[in-house]
This record gives structure tokens, sequence and C-alpha cells, in this order.
């Protein structure tokens, strides 16, 4: 099993960051499965992952590819796949908005950075749960390029962890119920 099918079935949320930063290593490695493999999968060492492993996930790879460049997703964008559980967990957020206390209270929580995401996005985002997400995974490339993050930032992001958390635990429950 690929690690994307084993997030997509153990956490929503996890899966669709995974996901984003799967598109961000495409793009920067040009949309080339020869430099994937090289760099990403010929860092995994055969004991961790063996060829036939290796080859299953270079498919993969390639089948994203595929997908990201009939969708037009050369220079920026999310996969239509991925963006479709982006909006379950949205439409997902809105029922438990109105029947679930405890979400509630996380929620609104988060509000206030939620909302300060969304207008920092210059009205490219207006969908609560995309902000959470995307705050997250800001926080994670910005890690990844060793950049400080200030503390503020720090809380807002907790903040967004807790509502993508109850959010994919419910979800988790829905989808195997």
């Amino acid at each position: 099993m690929l690690l994307a099918d084993k997030k997509k079935q153990e956490n929503i949320s996890e899966y669709i960051i995974y996901m984003y930063q799967t598109e961000l290593l495409i793009r920067n490695f040009d949309f080339d499965p020869e430099k994937i493999k090289i760099h990403v999968l010929g860092n995994i060492p055969d004991e961790k992952m063996d060829m036939g492993k290796k080859e299953e996930a270079l498919n993969w790879y390639k089948s994203l590819i595929e997908a990201m460049q009939s969708e037009g997703l050369e220079k920026e964008g999310h996969l239509a796949s991925v963006q479709a559980e982006v909006d379950k967990l949205s439409e997902l957020s809105l029922q438990l908005l109105t029947e679930n206390e405890d979400y509630q209270a996380v929620f609104n929580a988060a509000r206030p950075s939620i909302r300060a995401n969304i207008q920092a996005s210059e009205g490219l985002v207006t969908n609560p749960v995309q902000a959470c997400l995307n705050g997250v995974f800001g926080l994670l490339i910005a890690r990844m390029n060793g950049k400080e993050v200030p503390e503020e930032i720090q809380q807002q992001i907790e903040h967004f962890g807790n509502v993508l958390s109850m959010l994919s635990h419910s979800y988790r429950l829905t989808e195997n119920s």
C-alpha cells in the first residue's frame, strides 16, 4: 500500500496536505519522473522499500504527473480529486457546526485565525477548511525551508490543526460506517 493510500484511510487532512506536498515536489522536479526516481526514490534504502514498491511508487508519481498536466496544474493549483476531498471536509464542517458542540467550540476558537488567513489571501481562499489546510501546509513548507515561524503564527496553525483533527476523525467515522 502506498503512503498516500494509507494516509487517505487514516487521516484525510494529512492525506490532503501530503498530496499538496507531492504536487509541489513534482513541480520542483519539472514533471520529470526520472528526476523523482533518482532524487526521491533513489534515496530510500532498499531495506525500507524494495524495488517492486519503488516501481509502484514511480508509477504513482507518473500518474500524478499526467493528471496534473491534463488539468493544467504546471504552475499552481491542486488536483481535482484532492480538492474533492477538501469539498467533502467542508460539507462535513458545515454539518458539524450545526450538530456538534465540541466541534463548534474548536472551530470558534480558530475563527479569528481562519478569518485572518482568508483576508490575507485577497480573495483566493474563501473556504474556512481550505484556509486551515493552507495554514498547516504553509507551516510545513516554512519549516522545510528552515524559516523561523513567529509564535503568533504557530498558535494560529495550532487552531487550524485542531479543526482539521476533529474533521478528520469525524470524516473517518462517516466513511467507515
